[in-house]
């Protein structure tokens, strides 16, 4: 039987989901809620599914998980709701900005038996997923220096790239990148160094952010770690992670097409199952088939508010470190 889920926050990323879980074999969208009423009935009739207000949401009994995708900001509440509601939760990254307020949440998860899962899909698409597993198998030695450029064509509106909204580049944009660093690598962050950049687009200084930083985090066992984040290269949105390990190294590209490349003294050889048209996509819909066997008692290993917890503390540290000195996590 398929997963009866309700998507909570239809907006860019919600809509994205809702429309691209319509193909999952696991899983039914049958519920739609929005603040925005009429965004949620259209996207609800799109689906052949019902739209909700939270309050009706939280006394539906056949409803047995939700996907959050509101502002920010609301993750904790709405999260919160729905597991004192008894449903199970996926919900977009981060789950808080408060590192301790995601703790909390994943122990109230942990104590009513619930799944609390967090959108890293990167995790879960087939580039990176290939990437991990040449990396624990050996094939290119112990990590030594990890690479992880996220840059993006426009920047969005001024009052979401607010700190106070969405975290700022370094959380809403970061929190990726310094996951799949301790991921990938099996290490974690110990200090972080970070330098803000000329600011590209002048009303970012009016909310206190900034539209490009470059980071370097050291990891345990000397390895490093160096993360660029960018809202203005113009191209399109481009994502890039490279590896270099003691026998080789793994480099992972999404344009012009996702990919992952293996290169050793043997030579470079694309890897075949890592190519994909869309890593956004195939990322997207491998998560929300973890998370529904997760639900339905599978074993699914899958990033929870840990994940969060961890990858929030770091983008704190670097956005403080990119204001000062130095900054030990």
């Amino acid at each position: 039987m398929k997963l009866r889920l309700a998507v909570v926050g239809v907006g860019r990323m919600g809509a994205y989901h809702a429309r691209a879980l319509a193909g999952s074999q696991s899983i039914d969208v049958v519920a739609v809620s929005d603040a925005n009423e009429p965004v949620a009935a259209a996207i609800a009739a799109e689906l052949g599914a019902v739209a909700l207000t939270l309050e009706n949401l939280e006394s539906q009994p056949d409803i047995e998980a939700w996907l959050v995708a509101t502002p920010t900001t609301t993750h904790p509440e709405v999260v919160r709701r729905a597991l004192v509601a008894g449903v199970h939760v996926f919900c977009e990254k981060p789950l808080a900005l408060d590192p301790e307020e995601s703790a909390e949440l994943g122990a109230r998860a942990e104590k009513s038996g619930l799944v609390l899962q967090v959108g890293f899909w990167r995790r879960f698409a087939p580039p990176w997923a290939s990437a991990k597993q040449l990396i624990d198998s050996g094939a290119i030695g112990r990590p030594l220096l990890v690479r992880l450029s996220q840059w993006d064509a426009d920047p969005p509106p001024a009052s979401f790239c607010d700190p106070a909204s969405s975290g700022g580049l370094a959380i809403d944009c970061g929190v990726h990148e310094f996951d799949l660093a301790e991921w990938l690598t099996g290490l974690r962050v110990q200090t972080a160094t970070a330098r803000n950049l000329p600011l590209v687009d002048a009303s970012l200084a009016g909310v206190g952010d900034v539209d490009n930083l470059v980071a370097v985090l050291d990891l345990e066992d000397g390895a490093v770690a160096t993360v660029d984040l960018s809202r203005n290269c113009r191209y399109g949105d481009d994502v890039r992670t490279e590896v270099l390990g003691a026998e080789g190294a793994v480099f992972i590209d999404l344009l012009p097409t996702s990919r992952t490349r293996l290169a050793t003294a043997a030579g470079t050889e694309i890897v075949a199952d890592s190519v994909t048209p869309d890593a956004f996509e195939a990322g997207i819909l491998s998560q929300a088939e973890v998370f529904a066997r997760a639900v339905r008692g599978e074993h699914a290993e899958y990033p929870g508010a840990a994940a969060s917890t961890r990858a929030v503390t770091i983008g704190l540290a670097v956005r403080s470190a990119a204001a000062g000195d130095p900054v030990a996590i």
